[in-house]
């Protein structure tokens, strides 16, 4: 795309044209489009700053994407401009997206205007995929208000939404295991609000008295970390979620960090290398054929990989 062109789309951007949003986060998904991405940043970085990111994350089968229907509604009737970002677990195969997220939140996209984007994870770890961060920059230029990104949901690893998002919401269920195992780790550190879904059901009490219960052991903060109750379905107390979460809001954007953009630059840093990695891995020829080599010759995984990436780098790890 010629640099005239990558004008005319950022300035599309940021009048909030919907076919140029759409252009600019296929190439931003599109690693062979690296310049192009590069330069559409640079266009719009100075538009941005001011979107509200919300990151639902919790095991599969929860209800995050019946949440985050509700929730969008919810902020449509509130006159926010809302968006929302669906990161899926793409197959190890052909790459492509394996769950169907927009399946399950297409009545209230359809019925409040909503703008919602797909994302393969592509392998990235963590539940988020490698152009969530520039997806959300391009939305934020368009003039969105607030972005919901719902990770891919694996558990207790699906913790890299903390480097981008500005408010988080831990969803758990009852009936679905021991509840203190499913949030020991990582999850309630990174959680600014829980929210116990079904809770119709007989066990929702008793899960958010777990959950309140591990909370009062973790240290206080400047935040008071919520527990709410909601019902996915039918809406119930999905507006009391609402109200923690627009206050979340202001308590953060009253205490922005300083080093929001360092962990936004680590996370392009993490990408650009991966992406290095295997661009010359593939120039290099066959990286099965090598790692048979190296062991062939006796030498452990460990430093095995190490001289295949010292060799694809060329610098001495």
């Amino acid at each position: 795309m010629s640099r005239l062109n990558i004008d005319g789309l950022a300035k599309g951007i940021i009048a909030g044209d919907i076919p140029s949003i759409s252009r600019g986060i296929s190439i931003v998904e599109d690693h062979s489009q690296n310049y192009a991405s590069s330069e559409l940043m640079k266009k719009i970085y100075d538009r941005t700053g001011r979107i509200h990111i919300i990151g639902v994350t919790g095991p599969p089968g929860v209800g995050k994407s019946s949440l985050i229907g509700m929730l969008a509604a919810e902020m449509s009737k509130r006159k926010q401009k809302t968006s929302i970002i669906a990161v899926d677990a793409s197959s190890p195969f052909t790459g492509g997206t394996l769950l169907g997220n927009r399946i399950r939140m297409q009545d209230s996209i359809n019925q409040n205007s909503i703008f919602m984007r797909s994302l393969a994870s592509r392998g990235f770890k963590g539940g988020l995929s490698s152009a969530a961060l520039s997806t959300i920059k391009i939305l934020d230029a368009a003039g969105y208000e607030s972005v919901i990104v719902e990770t891919v949901g694996s558990g207790q690893a699906d913790i890299d939404i903390m480097k981008i998002a500005h408010t988080i919401l831990v969803l758990h269920a009852p009936g679905l295991g021991d509840i203190v195992q499913s949030i020991k780790a990582g999850i309630m550190e990174i959680g600014d609000l829980f929210v116990v879904n079904k809770i119709d059901r007989q066990e929702a009490f008793l899960a958010i008295k777990d959950i309140e219960d591990s909370l009062a052991m973790l240290p206080s903060g400047t935040w008071t970390k919520k527990v709410i109750g909601v019902n996915s379905l039918t809406g119930e107390h999905v507006g009391e979620l609402m109200d923690e979460i627009t206050r979340h809001r202001e308590y953060y954007f009253k205490n922005r960090p300083d080093d929001e953009g360092i962990r936004e630059m680590s996370i392009y840093i993490e990408d650009e290398m991966r992406r290095i990695i295997n661009e010359r891995s593939r120039q290099k020829g066959d990286l099965h054929r090598e790692m048979k080599k190296l062991m062939s010759r006796g030498i452990d995984p460990f430093n095995g990989a190490l001289k295949i990436v010292d060799k694809i780098i060329g610098t001495e790890v």
